[in-house]
């Protein structure tokens, strides 16, 4: 190329800047303006998926929802689940000691024995004789020597069974108007006794444990009377030896019976 042509080049292009700078700059339409932002400009959400939203809400449903039910759960333990039965010391022998879980109480105000008795994992008696009233469920009556646990009693629901374990001494017991619709479960060393709405009593003697039923319905289940729970007759008992002896079945003996028709008397009085 000559030097020429490389300068005719030159002046071409400053010509055409020229042409270019004296033309006025277009301007651009709104309409156009607001397409560019919309291609380019949006946010960056706007391009998520849908879908994740959805699982969100769902999330965010299910967590309510299983605190609502957390909420509605302990509502109904509190307002719906009764409350536990109210304790009350009836009688307590002027010389008796009474220990809950291995503590003598030295309180014997009635109110705040009973409170604390109530609390007890287990209750033991000694010189004297301890009666304590649950509630309009029971009356039962704890002679010298006796040990017993009432855990059963706290809250129970209609067909729930009642829990006792006596181990050691000499418990009576006679269901109160409340009892309907209940059992009661009383456990000793070598028998197992159900109770439906009666008076009965659990005595510990030096060779074996006897239950007698004064009235009402007992059944007695034990390794010694074979398959299946057997019935106490009214008035009637069972002894059943702690070695390879057979039960021993017969009239309820007066040492027995007598306190047992003392507590069914003052029952009477109770629950007029």
């Amino acid at each position: 190329m000559s030097l020429h042509e490389e300068r005719g080049g030159v002046g071409g292009e400053t010509e055409i800047e020229s042409a270019l700078a004296s033309v006025a700059r277009p301007c651009a339409r709104a309409r156009f303006k607001d397409d560019l932002r919309r291609r380019f400009l949006v946010p960056e959400t706007a391009f998520a998926d849908p879908r994740d939203a959805e699982r969100r809400r769902r999330t965010l449903l299910r967590v309510g929802g299983l605190l609502a039910a957390a909420v509605i759960l302990m509502i109904g333990y509190v307002v719906i689940e009764p409350p536990a039965p109210r304790w009350k010391v009836v009688d307590l022998g002027a010389g008796a000691v009474v220990k809950a879980d291995g503590e003598v109480l030295e309180n014997r105000e009635p109110d705040a024995l009973a409170r604390r008795l109530q609390r007890a994992r287990e209750i033991e008696v000694q010189n004297g004789d301890l009666v304590v009233q649950i509630d309009d469920l029971a009356l039962f009556d704890l002679g010298p020597g006796t040990r017993a646990t009432f855990a059963g009693f706290d809250r129970s629901r209609a067909g729930n069974p009642f829990e006792v374990r006596a181990a050691a001494g000499r418990l009576r017991g006679r269901t109160g108007p409340g009892f309907r619709g209940h059992t009661m479960l009383v456990a000793t060393d070598v028998m197992d006794v159900t109770v439906v709405g009666t008076a009965f009593a659990i005595d510990y003697e030096e060779q074996g444990t006897c239950i007698c039923c004064l009235h009402g319905e007992v059944q007695v289940a034990a390794k010694a009377l074979g398959a299946g729970p057997m019935p106490v007759p009214p008035q009637r008992m069972c002894l059943v030896f702690r070695d390879a002896r057979g039960p021993v079945w017969g009239g309820s003996p007066g040492k027995h019976a007598d306190p047992l028709r003392a507590l069914e008397e003052r029952a009477a009085l109770i629950w007029r």
